[in-house]
């Protein structure tokens, strides 16, 4: 069916299609893994450890972590999915993940 401007119902309809794939795809950003050691008054801040497509890899990233420190004897301790902190007589290390839009480095904000 096409209407007065010559384009049909379909093409919209598909060109709608298109638009929201687009839309979907790009709503995935990058993840960062952020390092740091996990004392008060530690000189260190956080520190990028590497950066991934999604979410999802940066989480896989910390689970296979997590089972590297637990095999070497660290204690290790998960506050939600995307943060684990991890003990030993060594230390004390965090890691996170954060969208690429944040900075572990910045002040928290209320």
């Amino acid at each position: 069916m096409m209407n007065r401007n010559g384009f049909s119902v379909t093409m919209l309809i598909a060109l709608l299609v298109v638009l929201m794939f687009a839309l979907s795809a790009s709503g995935e950003c990058a993840w960062v893994l952020w390092s740091r050691p996990d004392a008060p008054d530690a000189p260190e801040s956080w520190k990028v450890v590497s950066r991934f497509g999604g979410r999802d890899d940066c989480v896989r990233e910390l689970g296979q972590r997590s089972a590297n420190w637990k095999s070497g004897g660290w204690r290790v301790t998960f506050n939600g999915d995307s943060r684990i902190t991890a003990t030993s007589d060594s230390g004390v290390r965090e890691l996170m993940c954060l969208p690429e839009t944040l900075d572990a480095r910045e002040p928290k904000t209320n």
